[in-house]
C-alpha cells in the first residue's frame, strides 16, 4: 500500500481501526476550523497519511494516537487557512490589476442554522486564530485542558489563560450585541 512507503510493514487493519475511530471527529474538527467541509476531507486525509508514514508506536486507537492526530489535523488546518489567505490576497491583487469587480463566489449549499448559532459563530470572528481554535476544541469538541495542551503543544496553564480571555471577550461581545438588538415583541 502506498501509505506505508519507506519500508514500514503494518497490518492494513491497524490503520483502518484508527481511521474508523477518529475520521468523523477529525472531519468535524477540521471543518469547524476552516469553515469548509470539503477542505476538511483533504486535511483529514493528509493527517492519516502522515500517521501511516510517521507514527512510531503501536497503531491502535487510544489517547496518544488521538492527541497526535488532533495536533497534526490542527496544524494542517492552520496551514490551509494561511494558504487560503495568501491565495485570497493574490486574487484580490489580480482583480485590482485587471479592474474586475466580482470576487469569486463563496461556497454554496451551506446548511441552514439557527439565528443564535449564526450569532455565536460570528462572535468567534472577534477572537484571534489561536483563541478561536482553542474555543472550538473546548466547547465544540468538549476536550479537557490537558487534551488541548497535548494537541496544540501549549502548556495547560497557557490553554487555561487563553480560553479564559477568549470566553470573556465572547461574553462581552455577545452581551453588547444582545443589548443593541431590540426584541421586537
Amino acid at each position: 500500500m502506498a501509505l506505508f512507503s519507506k519500508g514500514k510493514k503494518r497490518p492494513h487493519g491497524e490503520l483502518e481501526a484508527v481511521v474508523a475511530a477518529y475520521e468523523r471527529q477529525l472531519l468535524v474538527y477540521a471543518a469547524r476550523i476552516t469553515g469548509s467541509p470539503s477542505s476538511a476531507e483533504d486535511i483529514v486525509q493528509e493527517t492519516f497519511i502522515k500517521l501511516a508514514d510517521k507514527w512510531k508506536g503501536p497503531l491502535e486507537p487510544g489517547p496518544q494516537v488521538s492527541a497526535w492526530l488532533y495536533r497534526v489535523a490542527h496544524n494542517e488546518a492552520i496551514d490551509f487557512i494561511r494558504n487560503e489567505k495568501r491565495r485570497g490576497e493574490l486574487h484580490m491583487r489580480h482583480v485590482e490589476e485587471r479592474g474586475e469587480i466580482e470576487p469569486p463566489s463563496a461556497g454554496q449549499g451551506a446548511p441552514r442554522v439557527s439565528e443564535e448559532a449564526v450569532r455565536v459563530a460570528r462572535a468567534l470572528d472577534i477572537l484571534s486564530e489561536r483563541e478561536r481554535n482553542l474555543v472550538v476544541l473546548k466547547v465544540y469538541e468538549e476536550r479537557s485542558y490537558k487534551e488541548i495542551a497535548e494537541m496544540t503543544g501549549l502548556s495547560m496553564g497557557n490553554v487555561g489563560f487563553i480560553l479564559h480571555t477568549a470566553m470573556k471577550k465572547l461574553v462581552a461581545h455577545l452581551g453588547e450585541k444582545g443589548k443593541g438588538e431590540g426584541n421586537g415583541d
